[in-house]
């Protein structure tokens, strides 16, 4: 097996060159900077170039992300074909959004003014960047992102919040690459086998997806049959 991602990381090379490899796999959701920074110095690239690389195409992301992923999915949950993936995709998001939501009431200030960052805000940005730097699948800036919008703390702000987030998942996923380089082949393949068994999962989770209003709508027509 790693032989064979060793091949594609020399033929990726040839085809693209390794930086630009890096920066468009560091764009691929699920994959991202996790995967594209050790299969970057698989290619040849230093530990800082390879972080370079990943984090700028990874980061690329996040502005557009943010003003257009949550809207696009809700988008989505409105049509005829893709309701249900665009209601799937919401719900997972905003499941993982209430983690970090908080309903604690911010005191005002002796003008009455609400401060630029509020203390439950600067909560909600630490709470983004502390999820988008945990260095696993489904936690990097495509979540994050999305998480962040659901949270509604401004653009600006979750913007922040992602960006340190991914700076800091891609320097331990460097550092590892780094201090076991040796192995970095496989370090890239388990990367590699642990995102193809999370999309795995997603697409057993939305075969058996039920969408809220469907199981509403269940649930009344055994009210009826009970009765």
């Amino acid at each position: 097996m790693s032989e064979i991602v060793q091949g594609i990381a020399e033929t990726m090379n040839n085809a693209l060159g390794a930086p630009l490899a890096v920066l468009l796999l560091s764009i691929i959701p699920i994959a991202e900077a996790r995967f594209a920074i050790p299969f970057g110095m698989s290619m040849g690239l230093k530990p800082i170039e390879a972080f370079g690389w990943a984090f700028l195409g990874s980061s690329l992301m996040a502005p557009i992300l943010l003003i257009a992923f949550i809207p696009l999915i809700g988008a989505l949950s409105k049509t005829k074909f893709f309701s249900k993936i665009g209601r799937f995709l919401y719900d997972k998001f905003e499941k993982k959004s209430r983690s970090l939501a908080d309903t604690v009431k911010e005191p005002q200030t002796e003008d009455g003014k609400k401060p630029i960052v509020t203390k439950t805000e600067l909560k909600k940005i630490g709470g983004t960047a502390l999820f988008v730097a945990v260095p696993l699948p489904l936690t990097g800036v495509w979540t994050g992102s999305a998480v962040a919008s659901i949270l509604k703390i401004g653009f600006v702000k979750s913007l922040i919040g992602v960006i340190i987030g991914n700076a800091v998942a891609c320097g331990i996923i460097t550092l590892i690459s780094f201090l076991f380089q040796d192995y970095v082949t496989y370090i890239t393949l388990a990367f590699f086998i642990i995102a193809v068994t999370v999309v795995v999962v997603l697409i057993i989770k939305f075969i058996l997806y039920k969408p809220k209003a469907a199981e509403e709508t269940d649930s009344a027509a055994d009210d009826k049959r009970d009765i």
